[in-house]
């Protein structure tokens, strides 16, 4: 084989090894310790994505937007039944809540 092939599938490799890993790390941080009964719903079907974050508990929670392609979005306090409203443009894309 010839030194290029070997360095080109080398590069290959470590790409490979990259892509797997990044997602995997983001993920861990979109799923910070938020309660189950804090709920999303999302609508991004325009150019601009929408959501509602709704606070469920019996109790107070701080969470914060965490978005990829996009600086995240600040933590905010929501009090037991309120219901907050977001939106953000492309290429930001909903990846999940965490905590505070």
């Amino acid at each position: 084989m010839s030194r290029v092939m070997r360095k080109f599938g080398l590069l290959m490799s470590a790409a490979v090894v990259l892509t797997l890993a990044v997602p995997a790390a983001h993920a861990d941080v979109a799923a910070a310790d938020v309660p189950s009964c804090v709920k999303t719903r999302l609508d991004d079907r325009g150019y601009q994505d929408k959501l509602w974050v709704t606070n469920t508990c019996d109790y107070t929670v701080r969470a914060k937007v965490i978005l990829a392609h996009e600086t995240d979005l600040y933590c905010k306090t929501y009090e037991k039944g309120e219901t907050h409203y977001w939106a953000w443009a492309w290429p930001g894309r909903f990846d999940g809540l965490g905590s505070c």
